[in-house]
């Protein structure tokens, strides 16, 4: 046993007693780092130099970013001076200057980190992490000093934190001072006494250290005495007294877990008066991560045997059980899993595991009950049967066969998995799953492991996978990962790897690569396209193509485009303001030169470039299989970003030469609250551009290597959320067990039971309510944004407000699109009464005519900086320019009472416009309490064969009372999700979709 009793004086007493404490911003790469200062944490760990006085003393610096820092003495929050941050780079991955300073901390605590800043013009994204526990987001603008915070817990086993800040996009000046963080204690309050307490909250292992600290602010020093225990049920583990001297009020104990077989740890401190009165106390479960666990799991096993006894029941008396047995399924395989998990020391996983295992039981058991009182009510699942699938609008249709044995055709939603060897392993359990689809993927290298040699197995390995799908009633989507390119051509071609872009290492439309490709496409292809479980052909992984520039064509081709665009060189000139000689003058910018005049060329040649690419492949395969839908996994992180802009992605371009379209998108959760905008935005972009269903075929829901407990609800939310935003097809990244906690399969979906559960859940009630679901994605818009390749390209402005309007009309209740620049000039914009352009300052002069043409009843919205330049940075004909403003309503901070630098600035705005153009619905969802519109409410209504159904999801992070409105009357709706459809909706939980039958 370690013991520790210290005193506070001075500067460390001051801190303490103001409970400020410590930061410590560090690196992942400690080990690189060695000059980083390390200190033991205690109770209440110091920082050094936390409010830069001694200017950088105790911090480290690393960057890859024209970023600089150094200490300065104007206007510092505290003290004399502050620290401060300047950074030329933008936006781009792996580009960021750090400031850090490594600390230890205590395992299973809560702290909190606090930080005083201040901007001026802040570009988004910088933020304090370590990349494991905590994330702190520094504001963007610019604004005077302010006090931002957070709070997480550290893990069982953790005992350093690194903590950082990451400058990672443009900043005139940050300014931070004041650092702090301080651990959540325990408290301790009585008579003449207070302080609190420290002990992990959980414990990892049998026989494992841990620590008690204490700390006592007391004004009764000489007469009192301090008592702590740590008990598991009446078994004493641990215990200690000390008496409080004067000057002493900070104690330290080492203790032990011992090898009991138990859960359940409590810790008691008492602080009691020389006659052993208690002055005051606390007390604090600890939960113990031992050899308990087994026999938990044991207790599990115990259970299923009453689940398979009314199971049996059910089955008897001919009641549907396609829920239930996802349950079944997922205990025979997870159990298993847990147990593994026990014997190679992943007792927190294996907890998380019981922990789902009996709420899935719980749940389970109550609803078969529940079947057996009222057999009515057990859900007639709907199933996708193996048969052709059509493509209309956003759906797939396809046979399906419901639990009574009815056959139909109509809308399927398909939901699985990906992406390796698991995936085909569990082709028999996919059904009672739940789940109906998987990606699997082939790629040139395993093809052609030689020049002069073709290996087919790979091949004839899919063919067998295609088959038992068939038998399964399953689809398989195989990706042609066309970046497993093979060494042999490397070395026969060097030249091919001076160029390419993220998993593409080569010139992909080189002609030698394109014949390896070809090559590829015309020996595959033949052996699946007539097989009926082949869903589609996925293009390629993750595409971008920013290193184009290094190509031994580009220049060739760049000079074509050149010409193309602007026919001769005095009207480039002119555009440009320049004088070059000829085409082949004009340098190819790089990739964020976005004041050069030939940038927003580039883009668009670089964009063209890609998608005909993609296009010459999608030829190829439609030559051999006409009729098999193809779709490329671009990520929304290569779209929704000014700093990707050149990196070739154009998704109108790519939804155009698809019938699908294809993503690779993301919705992490931030702790437990969900990152809903990028997905959202993503999906409806994609439907607006090209109105055919989406497929996110690598749905990233739970983080690569996140260690940390992820809500079921967030995997049933992106499922359901994204159907509703348009996604028809989606298969989950990833279906893998590891142990290598570097790899990028721990933490996957796979060490999550309840997870999987609500995924195969979710896919059958997606399909039970395909009709829903389906009139919910048909719902006609009265509302677009413009999509403005030209601003996204010449504005670091667009994209900010564009996503804050987004959010704004999110929560007013109505559909919203998209419309891009090549749609308005088609002339689209005839079917809004809304237009929105936020910060769209550059459009091409057709873009002006375009929106100037539109019906006068068509309202244009112009948010920030109004439409001036062309897309060459040269002005627009003013009087074309001042027609439209005199035509648009301007939101500026001019014309706004306060800034329109805010979502909820907006929100009432779009609310009073889509009021005035008579575009809000018949029914809405209001405050309980006030009959209001609700914030951080997304809902939407549809018509359904005579009926009303709306979809609300409660996107804050606390319940919301709501009521339902028709013409002004409140109107009841029953959740068709809830048990037996019969719940009143009353309160939406967070994060949790309603899907509501408003009742005449």
């Amino acid at each position: 046993m370690v013991t520790r009793v210290t005193s506070c004086s001075g500067l460390v007493r001051a801190l303490w007693e103001r409970w400020e404490g410590i930061v410590r911003l560090s690196i992942l790469l400690l080990t690189i780092f060695s000059f980083c200062n390390m200190t033991y944490a205690g109770v209440m760990p110091v920082i050094v130099n936390p409010g830069f006085e001694e200017g950088s003393a105790g911090w480290g610096w690393y960057t890859r970013a024209k970023c600089t820092y150094g200490v300065t003495t104007k206007d510092p929050h505290s003290g004399n001076k502050c620290m401060a941050f300047h950074n030329e780079s933008p936006l781009e991955p792996e580009v960021y200057g750090r400031l850090f300073q490594g600390i230890e901390v205590m395992p299973g605590i809560e702290y909190e980190l606090s930080v005083w800043v201040r901007g001026s013009e802040v570009g988004n994204a910088i933020h304090f992490t370590d990349w494991n526990s905590y994330t702190l987001n520094i504001p963007d603008g610019t604004y005077g000093w302010r006090k931002i915070s957070t709070r997480f817990r550290t893990k069982p086993d953790q005992n350093s934190l690194n903590l950082g800040i990451n400058v990672v996009n443009l900043c005139q000046e940050l300014a931070i001072d004041d650092v702090s963080l301080k651990p959540i204690g325990t408290p301790l309050s009585g008579d003449g006494v207070s302080g609190w307490f420290l002990v992990p909250g959980t414990v990892i292992g049998d026989n494992a250290p841990a620590w008690l600290g204490v700390y006592l602010n007391s004004e009764r020093y000489g007469s009192t005495s301090l008592s702590t225990d740590i008990v598991a049920g009446k078994e004493i583990l641990f215990h200690q007294m000390a008496e409080v001297k004067p000057g002493e009020n900070v104690f330290e104990w080492e203790w032990n877990s011992k090898d009991l077989p138990v859960r359940e740890l409590t810790c008691t401190v008492r602080v009691c008066d020389q006659d052993g009165n208690e002055l005051a106390a606390g007390s604090k479960k600890v939960e113990k991560l031992g050899s308990a666990i087994a026999a938990d799991i044991d207790k599990v096993e115990a259970k299923i045997k009453v689940f398979d006894d009314i199971y049996e029941k059910c089955w008897l008396k001919g009641i549907p059980l396609d829920y239930p047995r996802v349950t079944r399924t997922m205990l025979e395989q997870f159990i298993p899993l847990a147990r593994e998990d026990v014997q190679k020391n992943e007792p927190v996983r294996a907890t998380w595991a019981v922990n789902d295992f009996n709420e899935c039981l719980d749940n389970a058991i109550a609803e078969m009950k529940a079947y057996l009182k009222d057999p009515s009510i057990a859900p007639n699942a709907v199933r996708y049967k193996t048969g052709k699938v059509e493509i209309k609008g956003l759906s797939f249709i396809g046979d399906r066969l419901d639990s009574r044995g009815r056959r139909s055709r109509g809308p399927v939603f398909f939901c699985g998995y990906g992406h390796f060897g698991q995936v085909r392993a569990d082709m028999p359990r996919w059904r009672d799953y739940g789940v109906n689809i998987i990606q699997i993927e082939i790629g040139p290298s395993a093809v052609f492991p030689a020049e002069d040699e073709v290996n087919l197995k790979p091949v004839t390995d899919i063919v067998k996978v295609l088959d038992e799908a068939a038998d399964n009633d399953v689809m398989v989507n195989i990706l042609l990962s066309p970046h497993y390119f093979p060494g042999w051509a490397y070395q026969k071609w060097p030249h091919l790897a001076k160029g390419g872009g993220g998993f593409f290492g080569y010139c992909v439309d080189a002609q030698e690569a394109k014949s390896v490709i070809e090559r590829f496409l015309r020996t595959v292809v033949p052996f699946f396209k007539d097989k009926p479980a082949l869903h589609s052909f996925c293009l390629s992984n993750e595409p971008i193509f920013d290193r184009g520039a290094g190509c031994d064509n580009t220049k060739t081709m760049w000079e074509e485009y050149l010409q193309r665009v602007h026919g001769d060189v005095a009207t480039m000139n002119a555009r440009y303001g320049t004088k070059y000689q000829s085409f082949s003058d004009v340098p190819i910018p790089g990739n964020d030169q976005y004041e050069a005049p030939q940038f927003y060329d580039y883009v668009v040649f670089n964009q063209e470039r890609f998608a005909d690419w993609h296009k010459w492949e999608a030829d190829i395969i439609h030559e051999i299989a006409p009729h098999v839908p193809v779709h490329a996994k671009i990520m929304n992180t290569a779209v929704l970003s000014r700093y990707t802009i050149a990196w070739g992605v154009d998704p109108e371009l790519f939804g155009r030469l698809s019938q699908i379209n294809g993503n690779d998108d993301y919705s992490f959760p931030s702790g437990q609250t969900i990152s809903w905008g990028p997905v959202n935005i993503g999906y409806d972009l994609q439907r607006s551009l090209n109105f055919k269903p989406v497929f996110n075929s690598e749905n990233h829901i739970a983080p690569d290597r996140s260690n940390y407990y992820i809500p079921a609800r967030n995997f049933r939310w992106a499922l359901w959320q994204g159907a509703i935003h348009g996604q028809g097809a989606t298969t989950i990244w990833v279906w893998e067990k590891t142990y290598d906690k570097a790899s990028d399969f721990y933490g996957s979906v796979m060490d999550r039971p309840a997870c999987a559960e609500a995924v195969g859940r979710t896919c059958l009630d997606l399909n039970r309510f395909a009709e829903e679901v389906t009139a919910l994605q048909h719902t006609k818009a009265p509302v677009a944004i413009v999509w403005s390749n030209t601003s996204v390209a010449r504005s670091s402005g667009y994209m900010d407000m564009m996503q804050k309007a987004y959010t704004a009309l999110n929560f007013c209740g109505v559909k919203i699109d998209f419309i891009s620049e090549k749609q308005l000039i088609a002339g689209k914009g005839r079917e809004y009464r809304i237009i929105v352009l936020p910060n769209v300052s550059h459009i091409p002069e057709a873009v002006l005519d375009a929106l100037l043409g539109l019906s006068p009843s068509a309202e244009i919205v112009v948010l920030g900086k109004p439409p001036g330049k062309d897309p060459w940075n040269n002005a627009l004909p003013g009087e074309r320019v001042s027609e439209l403003l005199n035509k648009a309503l301007l939101v500026t901070d001019a014309t706004s009472p306060t800034s329109i630098d805010s979502e909820k600035v907006l929100w009432p705005i779009f609310l009073e416009r889509l009021h005035k153009t008579g575009s809000l619905p018949e029914v809405s969802v209001v405050d309980a309490r006030t009959g209001k519109p609700v914030w951080g409410v997304e809902w939407l209504a549809a018509n359904v064969g005579g009926r009303t159904v709306i979809n609300m999801v409660n996107l804050l992070e606390k319940d919301v009372a709501v009521k339902i409105m028709r013409r002004g009357k409140p109107v009841e709706g029953r959740d068709l999700l809830s048990f037996g459809s019969r719940e009143r909706v009353r309160i939406l939980k967070t994060a949790t979709p309603v899907l509501a039958k408003v009742e005449d």
